[in-house]
């Protein structure tokens, strides 16, 4: 995996699967690295992450996605710009 970078670290494999399917229904393919630790009932700082990786060249725009999904913004395709806003 060197030349993949996380581009996010979530808590469990469900919200990790959701993420990488964002991330490729958008163009970008991803991967999955699980550090859970099943045998405990409780998790333990590092053994509690699911990374989602993605390509380094592919960061940037994977990250803008993502953080367009946090706040709740409709994803633009690759060049399109976004509508402009009433207070502009």
């Amino acid at each position: 995996m060197s030349d993949w970078k996380i581009v996010e670290t979530v808590g469990t494999e469900e919200e990790a699967t959701l993420v990488a399917g964002f991330l490729e229904a958008e163009g970008i393919p991803s991967r999955i690295e699980s550090l859970l630790f099943h045998q405990e009932p409780t998790t333990f700082g590092a053994l509690s992450e699911v990374r989602i990786h993605v390509a380094a060249s592919d960061l940037s725009r994977a990250e803008e996605l993502l953080a367009q999904r946090e706040s709740g913004a409709p994803a633009l395709l690759e060049g399109e710009l976004p509508p402009e806003t009433e207070d502009a």
